[in-house]
């Protein structure tokens, strides 16, 4: 699944100012990989299950089928709520950029997971093809709200990153600014400094306005390649404040 190199991205990208992956974190992103797994193995017997049952149509081969299928929809679940906790625990690496967007997108998820918990208690009761069916239809209506949540959890890591980065650049400024050798020979690049935070800023908040559209229709429409564009915007902005900070600094202390 191509969502734990999303993952990886995001909550591994070095800050300004380097800090270490919690503990939680690592966890609950090996037992994701875990749970990504034993689903795959999973799906494969469910698939060669099915190929029997194509073949034979026996009472025997269609409850193997069944069997399967509950087995794979189960290991399905874990490991969606997996990523969802994943993705939740590891919000809180930079969640003071943004207490507030932060705070709902984590609700949320934990929302998720928990229905995703309550379903993996109603599977075990089917015990034809058509309750499964069903509750599939259910679960494709659901699982497009959980996508929305997911990007939006993804989009959410991704701005606050860029804000703490943001952060840190503007202590470092602070710090230079206010140093007793300045002399004011850096008032130049201060004075540009609200100039280019805006810009950044403006391109983290329309990243988020995208992330908040509404979805319309039954199909999910992937926001995030869109939003992702803003987030570059934003990040090239700060490799050049950044880079003009570097030339000052070096300047300033040889």
């Amino acid at each position: 699944m191509w969502l734990i190199f999303v993952l990886f991205f995001l909550f591994n990208t070095s800050p300004i100012k380097a800090q270490t992956q919690s503990e939680l974190f690592t966890q609950y992103r090996n037992d994701y990989l875990f749970l990504r797994d034993e689903y795959q193995k999973n799906y494969l017997d469910f698939l060669n299950k099915k190929n029997v049952y194509i073949q034979y149509r026996s009472i025997t081969s269609e409850q193997d089928m069944i069997e399967s299928t509950k087995t794979v929809l189960f290991s399905r679940n874990k490991m969606l709520k997996s990523f969802l906790m994943t993705l939740r625990v590891g919000l809180d690496k930079y969640k003071n950029s943004d207490l507030s967007k932060t705070g709902k997108i984590q609700v949320s998820l934990q929302k998720w997971e928990d229905w995703l918990d309550e379903q993996n208690l109603i599977l075990p009761n089917f015990t034809n093809s058509a309750d499964i069916k069903d509750w599939a239809t259910t679960f494709k209506n659901r699982y497009l709200e959980i996508q929305t949540v997911y990007y939006q959890a993804l989009t959410q890591a991704a701005i606050n990153l860029r804000l703490y980065n943001l952060n840190e650049i503007k202590i470092l400024a602070d710090t230079i600014k206010t140093d007793s050798q300045n002399n004011n020979f850096t008032e130049n690049w201060f004075a540009n400094f609200p100039v280019n935070s805006d810009l950044i800023n403006k391109s983290l908040e329309n990243a988020n306005t995208i992330a908040q559209k509404p979805q319309k229709g039954k199909t999910f429409s992937n926001f995030f390649p869109e939003a992702r564009v803003e987030i570059l915007k934003a990040d090239s902005y700060l490799k050049n404040i950044l880079s003009d900070l570097k030339a000052v600094t070096i300047k300033f202390y040889n």
